[in-house]
């Protein structure tokens, strides 16, 4: 027994008594992991936040088409232009009113409706732009805007429905 009470002592002695911590290497060790761990998953958070913003311009692109072209089947032609970024154009805010048509995009700037446009030297008879407005200035990320491209179209930005328009910006044609 007094050997039990002596190892007991002995413990509670170096635990008391400020012997007991982690060796530098110890801390070392804890770090080096923390830092793999954290270099594996910031590509991870970027990956997933830049897949998250593609899926939202392209669902909204695909409800204001849809609104767009039940206008057009309605009134029989295209919404007038001439209406700044983020503003409804003319008689649309019964079709875009619970949209995010006004609100700043994913990727930076706003939608604007864009009737009769030429971007990049083409012409187009109907298209949704993202414009930059102000400190709202849309991503020159090209690897943003391709990820877009592909949940929308083709997945390149020179040919099929999303391309660069006016200073690289995007532009969604809905009849070329």
């Amino acid at each position: 027994m007094k050997i039990a009470r002596s190892n007991n002592r002995r413990l509670s002695d170096r635990c008391l008594g400020g012997i007991h911590g982690f060796t530098l290497l110890e801390l070392s060790v804890v770090l080096f992991i923390i830092s793999v761990v954290a270099a594996l998953a910031v590509p991870a958070i970027k990956k997933a936040t830049l897949e998250a913003r593609s899926t939202t311009v392209a669902n909204d692109l695909r409800v204001f088409a849809g609104a767009l072209q039940t206008y057009t089947q309605e009134w029989g032609d295209w919404p007038a232009g001439n209406s700044e970024p983020g503003v409804f154009p003319p008689g649309m805010e019964g079709y875009l009113r619970t949209t995010n048509w006004e609100r700043i995009t994913p990727i930076g700037g706003f939608y604007t409706w864009s009737p009769n446009t030429v971007q990049q030297g083409q012409r187009y008879r109907a298209a949704i732009a993202i414009a930059t407005v102000g400190p709202a200035k849309v991503s020159s990320d090209r690897v943003q805007l391709v990820d877009l491209d592909r949940k929308l179209d083709d997945g390149s930005l020179d040919t099929g429905q999303l391309r660069l328009g006016f200073r690289n910006q995007p532009v969604y044609v809905l009849e070329p």
